[in-house]
């Protein structure tokens, strides 16, 4: 899993060295840097929603699937309220309690757990994207808005993608095919993005974030990951019965301890904070999830 980790962080920093290399050569607008971002959480994630959910139904996993959506709903709360208490600026709480669970959290699943695996993942991205885009949303504006809630691409997609997953029904291969083509492009945008932003980083500034971003990284990658733990080991006692237990739990672990989700920088240019900041917090918790991950993934091991 440390490889599969480190292959995964090499090609996440070279897509943001592009972006970085890019941005350098051709000055690029705030105007473009908010396109950007609106192209890629308005309709980029939206079609790497449905393209996860467009598989054939199957009872058991559904039960499943339903099993991973409350225990990651119990464990955005416990994040979202370490994230909550434990700062006042809102690129701190997001950082703290929402992941990179698409990018870095789908090919550490599929690598350990195969398709079934990266199945229930699903479960966790739906909730993060409830909750990303409620109180993500209302956390960076400072306002709430249920119709923009409601219209949102990403809520609709994930309502869609249950929908489609539970009929007897999956999309036809003409349709298929561009939704995935679509989806497939979130992981490089992101990181194009990422990199486009850092380019603006100016060096004076850097020790004005060391020690947030120290703070951060560790109510990150250690406050939540031991949290975390805590309440998988406990679900495991209560529910011995479920089928693939350990396998769920895991799932929902690896995901929880990925690093900082790339959506904050993007929703950091939309609503006007801090985007340097953002894109900081995502490149140094991406790199500390090499060390900590696989260790804390090795203590729950031992314990579960």
């Amino acid at each position: 899993m440390y490889t599969l980790v480190m292959k995964q962080l090499a090609t996440m920093s070279l897509i943001a060295l592009g972006g970085f290399i890019f941005a350098k050569c051709f000055k690029v607008e705030e105007s473009q840097q908010k396109f950007l971002s609106r192209l890629l959480l308005y309709f980029i994630n939206p079609f790497m929603i449905v393209k996860s959910f467009n598989l054939e139904f199957d009872a058991d996993k559904f039960l499943q699937l339903g099993f991973v959506v409350v225990i990651a709903l119990v464990i955005h709360l416990v994040m979202i309220l370490t994230g909550f208490f434990s700062s006042k600026e809102q690129v701190d709480r997001l950082a703290v309690c929402f992941t990179n669970c698409g990018f870095i959290g789908i090919p550490l699943i599929s690598g350990v757990f195969g398709n079934t695996g990266v199945f229930y993942l699903m479960g966790y991205l739906v909730v993060f994207n409830v909750l990303i885009w409620t109180y993500g949303y209302y956390i960076m504006s400072g306002s709430i808005n249920l119709k923009k809630i409601i219209t949102n691409p990403n809520i609709i997609a994930i309502v869609f993608g249950i929908a489609l997953f539970c009929s007897p029904w999956t999309l036809p291969e003409f349709i298929a095919r561009p939704v995935t083509m679509i989806g497939d492009t979130n992981t490089a945008v992101s990181m194009l993005l990422i990199g486009i932003l850092l380019a603006n980083f100016k060096p004076a500034d850097g020790k004005l974030y060391a020690f947030k971003i120290a703070k951060v990284s560790f109510l990150h990658h250690v406050v939540c990951a031991l949290l975390n733990i805590a309440i998988l080991f406990l679900v495991s006692k209560l529910f011995p019965g479920m089928s693939d237990c350990r396998t769920l739990l895991f799932v929902i672990l690896i995901c929880s301890m990925c690093p900082s989700a790339t959506t904050i920088p993007g929703f950091a240019v939309l609503f006007n904070r801090d985007e340097t900041y953002a894109s900081l917090i995502i490149s140094f918790t991406s790199i500390l999830c090499m060390f900590f991950l696989p260790a804390f993934v090795a203590l729950a091991e031992h314990l579960m």
